[in-house]
């Protein structure tokens, strides 16, 4: 027995503006908004007023806005709408929607993509770099080469961080081989100290060395991914045309870092990844954020409108739509480039979707798990059963992981203030 088609529709409403005067649009909450085909019909270059709505706005009927009406709400009996932000949705006949701008400025147009033509993300992270070279050769700014990394003209890392990495790949180290790589830094050294001595860890005492952050805080696994971050902070910095929510860039990245740490401490012992490379994969989750916005700056200011205007779908739509990839498999060939474990590399590359790759080791895929319950926790998203059991934890024991890192936002903004002294 066939499934009967829907005969409803709900909208979606964005309002948006340039220095002439705001404009709303209407169209189905299960399409993309198309800026592109927007500007081509306004003649205009509109950027959504609210940052990251993902209900969308309420419908506003007046004489001076002027609304875009996307084609296929009308092929609906019935349209679904939001007339206040505490309001539920109002059902009412298409007809009788239509009616409601008869008296008020409107347009029906087409500005609205389907997901479904969307290109598929590839479930092969060894096919990544011949799709990125792809992808890149879309754009016109961008002078491909041979090698990726030279298309990309890639900042180098500096030099404490492949010290540091270098010393990831050996089996035995010790807490003065560490201790001498970070001191190579000065800067670095203060900020792992302070990191160690801030509110949110609460020592007692004062903590006047790194190995005093190793042996009385942190741990040795602990500092050496955290300075491992922390070292790679300055090859790239978050791009000033961004999305709006993601102003806060390090303080997010920390924020989920510091999630992370929490979940694992809460898992089954066996099920416990390496709790600093949980820390690490949190606290670069979005590190192909910052590469987009480095290789691509004209493009990304145009990603990053479409990514405000369209909230209510998943980031990596977006990304796939306007790039041809998207920013966990460019962050991840990068880390894989520089030298990151690849525990670490492929958890990112997959944390949108831990069950396409199940070759991976149990580390890879703990940590990709762990990424996409953080995810869900950030977003107010549901814990499924299935994410609950693979990590071992209830909904309510990973929603009071959230909320003990939430309630320690402030000491938590305080720590990221070291990284900008």
């Amino acid at each position: 027995m066939q499934t009967p088609v829907s005969s409803s529709i709900t909208a979606r409403i964005v309002h948006l503006w340039d220095n002439a005067r705001t404009l709303q649009v209407i169209f189905s909450d299960t399409n993309i908004l198309d800026f592109s085909a927007l500007t081509r019909i306004t003649k205009r270059r509109l950027e959504p007023i609210t940052h990251f709505n993902k209900l969308g706005d309420t419908l506003t009927r007046t004489s001076t806005m002027l609304t875009f009406i996307d084609k296929g709400l009308l092929q609906k009996e019935n349209i679904s709408l939001r007339y206040s932000p505490q309001a539920d949705l109002s059902e009412m006949p298409t007809k009788e929607f239509v009616k409601l701008f008869s008296n008020f400025p409107h347009s029906f147009d087409d500005f609205t993509i389907l997901p479904h033509q969307i290109p598929q993300i590839s479930t092969d992270y060894l096919l990544d770099e011949s799709r990125l070279q792809e992808a890149l050769g879309r754009f016109q700014s961008i002078r491909l080469k041979q090698r990726l990394e030279e298309t990309l003209e890639l900042p180098p890392l500096p030099i404490t961080s492949q010290k540091i990495i270098q010393l990831c790949s050996k089996r035995n180290v010790d807490t003065d081989e560490l201790c001498d790589v970070i001191s190579i830094d000065p800067s670095l050294t203060a900020q792992v100290i302070s990191w160690a001595s801030s509110p949110y860890y609460g020592a007692p005492g004062n903590i006047a060395s790194v190995e005093d952050a190793i042996i009385r805080v942190l741990g040795f696994d602990m500092v050496m991914n955290l300075a491992l971050g922390l070292s790679m902070k300055s090859v790239l910095t978050p791009p000033k045309n961004g999305p709006r929510h993601y102003q806060n860039f390090w303080f997010n990245s920390a924020f989920r870092a510091s999630l992370m740490e929490t979940l694992v401490k809460r898992m089954p012992a066996e099920k416990r990844p390496r709790i600093g490379y949980a820390y690490l994969s949190g606290l670069l989750h979005n590190f192909g954020h910052l590469a987009i916005g480095h290789i691509l700056p004209t493009h990304f200011s145009i990603l990053s409108r479409h990514l405000e205007g369209n909230a209510h779908v998943p980031t990596e739509l977006i990304e796939m739509h306007l790039l041809r990839f998207t920013k966990e498999q460019l962050g991840s060939w990068l880390l894989r480039h520089w030298g990151l474990p690849d525990d670490i590399c492929n958890a990112i590359r997959y944390a949108k979707a831990p069950d396409l790759e199940t070759t991976e080791t149990t580390e890879t895929v703990m940590l990709a798990y762990l990424l996409q319950c953080s995810h869900h926790l950030c977003h107010h998203q549901t814990i499924t059963a299935h994410l609950s059991k693979t990590i071992g934890l209830s909904e309510e024991e990973c929603l009071c992981a959230y909320q003990e890192v939430q309630s320690s936002s402030n000491e938590l903004q305080e720590m990221v203030s070291l990284l900008h002294n």
